[in-house]
């Protein structure tokens, strides 16, 4: 089966224990005897394991959410659900160890004193509350990111197995397979063992080993909200309606003091386990950014805060690994900015003169040189203009200072680039019939023609077309610069306009990154698309 058809099926069953439990507890407010047990005289479904029952659906129900990756509101709802079942089951289970009534047994409702297999009136039976208290368990491990989640699939089976033997135990007519011990346990209901066979089969189709990839999230806000709504709202109408039975079945004020002590303490322990349920979703990214900083400070910049969800403190994550990527660009530039200054006017003009001896050289012993003196003449040329072309391209890049804008033909801009560079004998290029305006500093953008251009021309091994398109609206020009060559691998794509990275042998890695920066100071955008691969430029007209 699968494992969406699991969850679905697991949603449905959860679906079926909420819908019994509400006929049930229509049973006991209308007094329908029908309804309590299903079967005439019968052990009873108590009110209280109804409600739970209730409850424990909406648990099943958005525990399977959570595992799809839908964790929005299950961060609500299974807590806040975990909190009523434990308000009932927590305050019955110690009033059973104890061996006193807590009230509880008669919340909202009467049980007769000679019910069947009912130890105390209203008290469900020991199994009934331990099953019920692993369903709970089974909410909390599904947020958690320990291995304890593998133990979720195991509890499943725990629940469906009280219930089959409880269901065992009627059909054999075994009263202590369905729990009853007379003064310690009430027997289990037959439709609560059916609901805890379904419902420890919907935990075990809802389970999931793997913490689930979040897809959405709930603010902060709506988070710490249903937390104070949880921590109070519930308990005070616990608390009261509580009250009103105590005031009139118990009048002895020594038994109300008891019960109102047993109330209490069960009622703060559950506040405070369940509002740590939910605040440490919001405390540990906070504490995981702090631990990151530290790491950051201390000079680790390879390590990221986690962006997963969509509250604040995920937006905050974003901010924050933008910030550290800024930082490492603004580290770089600095260090490019350094070298350039340093190095690039100094070789630039020890190149100049390099290239200026040749061509004395070149002039005077022009006609007494052979065909391999000529050839190597010409490949020092060719390293020069290389040379020169890397320092240009880190210059480029590292020129911070503003530039004039102003309106220039695009063809002209095309023809003055073309000018510049050396072309294949086997490289067409084909220009825009039609001419465009521009709204650019000239010699900056031919600096970006002119490099993506080159990079065409080196990317076309034998004979191939370079086409430059080129349009425009009233809001902004676009050029494109497609051509033939073989393409750019698809794992380096998003990679290429990075200051530094390059696959070229002889490559510095400035040269599409100065396109980036010259393009962005124009307020444009520069983008980079395969098959066939083409570059495109947009700069706005104003």
């Amino acid at each position: 089966m699968k494992l969406l058809s699991r969850r679905k099926l697991s949603r449905i069953i959860a679906c079926v224990s909420i819908c019994v439990s509400l006929i049930v507890c229509i049973g006991w407010i209308l007094d329908i005897p029908t309804l309590e047990s299903f079967i005439p005289n019968a052990v009873t479904m108590k009110f209280s394991t109804a409600i739970s029952f209730i409850f424990s659906g909406i648990t099943v129900y958005f525990i399977s959410k959570y595992n799809e990756g839908k964790t929005g509101i299950a961060q609500i709802a299974v807590p806040v659900s975990g909190f009523v079942i434990f308000l009932f089951m927590a305050t019955l289970l110690a009033a059973n160890i104890l061996g006193i009534s807590s009230g509880i047994e008669q919340l909202f409702i009467r049980e007769n004193q000679d019910a069947i297999k009912t130890s105390i009136p209203g008290m469900p039976s020991l199994l009934t509350m331990v099953n019920f208290i692993l369903i709970i368990i089974t909410g909390v491990l599904t947020f958690s990111e320990s291995k304890l989640r593998k133990i979720i699939t195991p509890i499943g089976y725990i629940v469906s197995t009280i219930g089959i033997i409880s269901i065992v135990g009627y059909v054999i007519n075994q009263p202590s397979l369905y729990y009853y011990i007379v003064g310690i346990s009430s027997g289990m209901a037959i439709h609560t063992s059916i609901l805890f066979t379904i419902l420890g089969i919907a935990i075990i189709l809802a389970g999931n080993n793997e913490i689930p990839q979040r897809i959405e999230s709930v603010k902060i806000y709506p988070k710490i909200t249903s937390l104070f709504l949880a921590s109070s709202l519930i308990p005070i109408i616990f608390v009261v309606g509580l009250n009103f039975n105590i005031l009139e079945d118990f009048p002895n004020n020594e038994s109300i003091k008891i019960s109102m002590i047993i109330i209490s303490i069960v009622t703060a322990i559950t506040a405070i386990i369940f509002s740590l349920s939910i605040s440490k979703p919001i405390s540990k990214p906070i504490t995981s950014l702090k631990n990151i900083a530290m790491q950051i400070s201390k000079g680790n910049y390879s390590i990221k805060a986690n962006e997963s969800g969509n509250d604040e403190i995920s937006e905050l994550s974003k901010t924050f690994n933008q910030m550290v990527d800024n930082v490492i660009k603004s580290e770089r530039l600095s260090t490019i900015g350094l070298l350039s200054s340093t190095l690039g006017h100094n070789i630039k003009n020890d190149l100049g003169t390099i290239k200026m001896t040749l061509e004395i050289l070149k002039y005077k012993y022009s006609p007494n040189l052979d065909e391999e003196a000529s050839s190597k003449i010409a490949l020092m040329e060719r390293s020069i203009l290389h040379i020169q072309n890397q320092i240009e391209n880190t210059l480029d890049f590292s020129r911070l200072s503003p530039f004039k804008l102003e309106s220039v033909s695009l063809l002209k801009l095309i023809e003055n680039t073309l000018n510049t560079i050396k072309i294949p004998e086997n490289i067409t290029i084909d220009v825009p019939r039609k001419d465009i305006s521009l709204y650019c500093n000239p010699s900056k953008l031919t600096v970006v023609l002119t490099n993506l251009i080159n990079n065409s021309i080196q990317a076309i091994d034998t004979k191939g077309k370079i086409s430059i398109k080129a349009n425009e609206d009233k809001n902004q020009s676009t050029i494109q610069i497609e051509d033939s060559g073989s393409g750019i691998p698809s794992e380096i794509l998003l990679k290429i306009f990075e200051p530094l990275f390059t696959t070229k042998r002889m490559g510095t890695g400035l040269g599409l990154a100065s396109c980036k920066y010259i393009v962005e100071e124009h307020k444009g955008n520069i983008t980079v698309q395969n098959n066939p691969t083409t570059f495109t430029i947009s700069i706005p007209k104003k």
